[in-house]
This record gives C-alpha cells, structure tokens and sequence, in this order.
C-alpha cells in the first residue's frame, strides 16, 4: 500500500474509532459483488485488507441471501466466490437480522397498505442481501461497528445517507477504504457541539440549567448594548458616550518625535548651533618665504 493510501485509511479508521467507537477487532460484511469482483481481479482479501486495517484483527461476514444469490446464478465464478463465502467468512442467517422477522410479519398482516408498498418497492431496488445489510447498519446508527464491502453502487449511495457505515471497495484491483461520508461528519459535528453544551457529558441538571442561564443573560446584555448604540449612533449626539468619543477620535498630525530632523539650521551664521561647520581652506607658503 502506497504513503498517501495508508495515512488516508488511517485517518479514517481514527475518525471512526473516536466518534462511533468503532476498533479492532473489525467486522467486515461483504456482499456478493464484492466477492465475485475479488474472485475476478484476483485479490488477496486477507493481505489487502490487513493491511487497510493497519494490520489489526478482523472478521469476514456474508449474509445467508448473498449466498443464496450466488448459487443461483450460473457460472464457475459465482461458485468460486460463494464458495469463498462459506469457507472464509462466518455466516449472518436471516433471523439473526433485526427488523428483517417483524417486517416479514407486518407483510403477510398488511398486505394492501401503501406505505407497505413502498416500503417493498425501495427493498426491492436493493435486493434481499442488500436490504439485509441495510437493516444491520440501520439498528442504532451502525451499533455493532460493521465494515461494508460492497460494488453495488445503489446500495453505497444508501449507506453513505447513513452515518458512521464505513465502506471497503475495489477499483482495478485496489482495496480501498472511502472517507467519511457526509452524514457521518454531520453527526460528529453533532455530538461535539452537545458534548460542548453538556461540559462534556459529566454536567448535572441543575449545572446545565445554570449554564443556560448564564447563556441567556449574557445574550440579553449583549443585545440590550448593542441596541443602545445603534439608537445613539441614530440620534448622531457626538460625544453622547464612550463608543462615540471612541469612534470619533483621529490622529490631529504625525508624531513629531518619530519624525527625521531637519538638516538645515535655523541660524544663519557658520557657528550656528544647528548650522553645519564650513570646512577651512588651508593655505600653503608663498614661494618666496621659500626662497628666502
């Protein structure tokens, strides 16, 4: 793995970790598109993703209706990748699935709602395994800390409206691990911003209250100033308070004392205080000194 694909999966994997707490050992479900797309490329999924993962532990996961849907289609390929499912990964059954027992039975109880309608609609744009990985996630904003190995670009685009669902997928023979989506950075933002509210989580009811209060008052006085200045700064009253005299005051001329002096004296005689001295002529002997 290259320098810049390794610090990206870090830094992704530590946004999870802090955020979801989602750590090491690493559950990873992987959809039969992604098995039939390793198969075909010829990806060694433990080595890759041993090292996407910064070499920690992980669990390969598939679901009972991938399986299902890679034995009834034909072609070695399919088989070899359903046979890799059963070999490698540990398998989800149907019922182990939430939600998936309860929907089953509101659909044999209420056969002609329309909401049931749509509800089959949207399921069946996915498909049983990509409906069930949807219902694994969906329990308590990804509760269990799933990794998602998928091709499937209808089901990413359903995961990444999910926060905190980390997705694993291959591009020309490259594993790679996708940022955080945005729903997933709008909730960490989120939880820092109730974190902040509640001093942390460790804040009582009575310490919370009393901050809101607080907030309240300050936000009371803040406006209240800001109204009395805007009215006096209506009225045009100069000098009215200090925001005006504040506002009002200049600079009258430069600070002499940062000013270069002058260099012409103020006298006009050679031995003028600030005059500058004229330099003597000195003036040799006469020739005829010299011969005498």
């Amino acid at each position: 793995m290259r320098h810049g694909r390794a610090k990206a999966a870090r830094k992704t994997l530590q946004f999870y970790a802090l955020n979801a707490g989602i750590q090491s050992p690493y559950k990873v479900i992987l959809d039969g598109n992604f098995l039939v797309a390793a198969i075909r490329q010829k990806v060694p999924l433990y080595e890759r993703l041993g090292k996407t993962l910064q070499k920690t532990d992980f669990t390969f996961y598939v679901t009972r209706s991938a399986l299902d849907e890679l034995a009834s289609l034909p072609g070695d390929l399919f088989q070899q990748a359903r046979q890799f499912g059963l070999d490698e990964c540990e398998i989800i059954e149907r019922f182990a699935i939430p939600g998936k027992k309860k929907k089953e039975n509101n659909k044999v109880d209420d056969k002609d709602d329309t909401e049931e309608g749509e509800g089959e609609s949207s399921s069946s744009s996915l498909g049983e395994p990509g409906d069930d990985i949807r219902h694994l996630v969906t329990e308590g904003n990804n509760r269990r800390g799933y990794l998602i190995g998928t091709q499937d670009e209808a089901l990413s685009g359903v995961l990444r409206g999910l926060p905190y669902v980390p997705q694993l997928r291959l591009s020309r023979g490259v594993l790679l691990l996708e940022a955080p989506s945005a729903a997933s950075r709008r909730q960490a933002t989120s939880q820092e911003r109730s974190k902040m509210m509640s001093g942390g989580g460790l804040a009582t009811k009575e310490e919370k209250e009393m901050v809101a209060a607080v907030r309240e008052k300050d936000r009371a006085v803040r406006k209240r100033k800001s109204e009395e200045a805007r009215k006096a700064a209506a009225a045009g009253g100069a000098g009215s308070n200090d925001y005006d005299r504040r506002m009002k005051k200049k600079a009258k001329g430069p600070n002499p004392l940062s000013c270069r002096k002058s260099g012409k004296g103020s006298g006009g005689g050679d031995d003028g205080a600030g005059g500058e001295k004229k330099k003597r002529r000195r003036k040799g002997k006469s020739s005829g000194s010299t011969s005498k």
